[in-house]
């Protein structure tokens, strides 16, 4: 009888001892989970983080303005959002700030991923996406006059810069680097040997230097076409030839042959109305130099080198023209859009330098007697 109550205390402090061992987990779970949860701080957020002058050097527009890019990109944002992204739960207003604060190429990329706090790789992902749903737009912002109306609110504003009738755009052409993916596969190591090509840029731009038309074509490493060549097998000179525009013309500078649709500088003036024609030509084609020079003022990245495919290249450019056309409509004030871009400086730009013989062209000779004889 004896031996059977020691056996049932036994029995109970095991129990205890059972129980004591339970409550002894707990609280080592309790700590170790309490050293793995780290204290949560509110995400950066630049629109209120950032004072008016911080936030414009940084990402290039005004708190205003960025919100109403944000606006319209953030419904077909949402409707794509990565999978990736959503295990990193970055906001669609942050997205859309790193890309543009990243193309604005005024500092490291490793920076601006710090600023919001996502990894290269992540912010690689965000500004692809950013891009793609914007250049998705671009027959709505990057468009040639389509009516009368247009066609003559164009040709009024070119002509009354130096009175050069007849002009509804002024064409120049760039190049951009780029880097393709399958040697920037990972961001945060420099590869000895990038594989790096070059993109072809041709935009037409209208008085007010917002861009009218792009075209952006690959350049290929055996094909050193001239500028000319590149302008004949673009769209917009499909477009003149079959007479969309009646009569209207394009400026373009001394890289490119003179055309019954894209008029030139004369190369040796022999008469005043010829140096009167090219003193028009010059004040009235700076505006597509000027135009240029505010869409890489602003990106930054379009003079350094975009990472990513071909075609996400092309997407990135036409996504930087789309926002530097908003920024235009709204005269934003983020950089200095009253540069002096002298109008005799028309070598600055140009792609190739290349050369090609200027045509001599009877409808230039024409137009010259007609509206430039003493």
């Amino acid at each position: 009888m004896e031996d059977i109550q020691i056996f049932e205390r036994s029995l109970k402090d095991f129990e205890y001892f059972n129980d004591f061992q339970c409550f002894l987990n707990l609280k080592k779970n309790a700590r170790v989970r309490a050293t793995h949860v780290k204290k949560r701080h509110p995400r950066f957020n630049p629109l209120t983080d950032l004072n008016e002058h911080k936030f414009r050097l940084k990402y290039r527009y005004t708190k205003e303005n960025l919100r109403r890019i944000i606006e319209i990109v953030r419904d077909d944002l949402e409707i794509e959002y990565f999978e990736p992204l959503k295990r990193e739960q970055v906001p669609i207003d942050l997205q859309i700030l790193s890309a543009i604060r990243l193309w604005g190429g005024t500092e490291h990329p490793k920076l601006t991923a710090m600023a919001h706090g996502v990894s290269l790789r992540t912010l690689a992902k965000i500004t692809r996406r950013v891009a793609s749903v914007l250049s998705s737009k671009a027959s709505r912002y990057i468009r040639m006059p389509a009516t009368l109306s247009e066609k003559e609110r164009s040709g009024s504003a070119f002509q009354a810069i130096a009175n050069m009738p007849q002009v509804i755009g002024a064409l120049l052409q760039t190049t951009v680097r780029f880097q393709t993916e399958n040697c920037a596969t990972d961001l945060d190591r420099e590869e000895l040997f990038p594989n790096r090509e070059e993109l072809h840029i041709q935009i037409v731009c209208d008085a007010a230097h917002k861009i009218r038309d792009l075209d952006i074509r690959l350049i290929e490493e055996h094909s050193m076409l001239t500028d000319t060549e590149m302008f004949g097998l673009s769209k917009i000179k499909d477009r003149f030839e079959q007479n969309e525009f009646r009569g209207r013309i394009l400026l373009g500078n001394e890289m490119v042959r003179c055309s019954s649709s894209l008029f030139t500088p004369v190369r040796f003036p022999r008469n005043q109305s010829e140096e009167l024609y090219n003193h028009a030509h010059a004040v009235t084609y700076a505006s597509a130099r000027k135009c240029l020079n505010l869409l890489m003022s602003r990106f930054g990245i379009l003079g350094a080198e975009i990472q990513g495919s071909h075609g996400s290249a092309k997407q990135t450019i036409t996504a930087l023209a789309i926002l530097h056309n908003m920024a235009m409509e709204w005269a934003d004030p983020s950089i200095d859009t009253e540069q002096n871009i002298s109008p005799f400086n028309s070598t600055f730009f140009n792609s190739t330098g290349r050369s090609t013989k200027s045509g001599e062209d009877n409808n230039r000779r024409q137009f010259i007697k007609t509206h430039f004889a003493s």
